[in-house]
């Protein structure tokens, strides 16, 4: 049987790789890592402690976008240290005009949803507390509303 430590890294394919690099970086904050400008790829980490988490591919500014009921990836998640850092996040998103798709409390985190501007769904989130998720019968599948004020 395999035993991965954990998940290394995701590559999300993207049309425009200037834009995205902006979202990514200016948006959501990842350090650029570095860059493959033949294969019109660039690395991202969360801190650089890894040589990166996320790569984005361009693949053309005709591509066809992610459509929700097909088979492939749902989202990526980026984790937060804390809910302050979780609302800090929501200001900025909202500083740069990115609109959230959805927020909630599922019980075990907090979520907020938002699409990179090509349609990839990202949740940011943190962790609860295991105390207020321990007496749910499902702690992942809460869906209480999320006050982000």
């Amino acid at each position: 049987m395999i035993h991965p430590e954990r998940i290394g890294h995701v590559v999300l394919k993207v049309r425009e790789l200037e834009r995205s690099r902006r979202f990514y970086g200016e948006v959501l904050g990842l350090k650029q890592m570095g860059e493959i400008p033949e294969f019109q790829m660039v690395f991202f980490s969360c801190g650089g402690r890894d040589h990166h988490e996320l790569a984005i591919k361009a693949v053309g500014a005709d591509a066809e976008g992610p459509r929700p009921r097909d088979v492939g990836l749902f989202h990526v998640a980026f984790r937060m240290r804390s809910e302050d850092d979780l609302k800090a996040a929501y200001r900025e998103l909202q500083t740069h005009g990115v609109p959230v798709l959805g927020s909630v409390n599922h019980g075990i985190s907090k979520s907020i949803y938002v699409a990179d501007p090509d349609g990839n769904q990202i949740e940011l989130y943190c962790d609860n507390p295991p105390e207020d998720y321990a007496g749910m019968r499902n702690p992942y599948a809460g869906r209480a509303a999320l006050d982000l004020a």
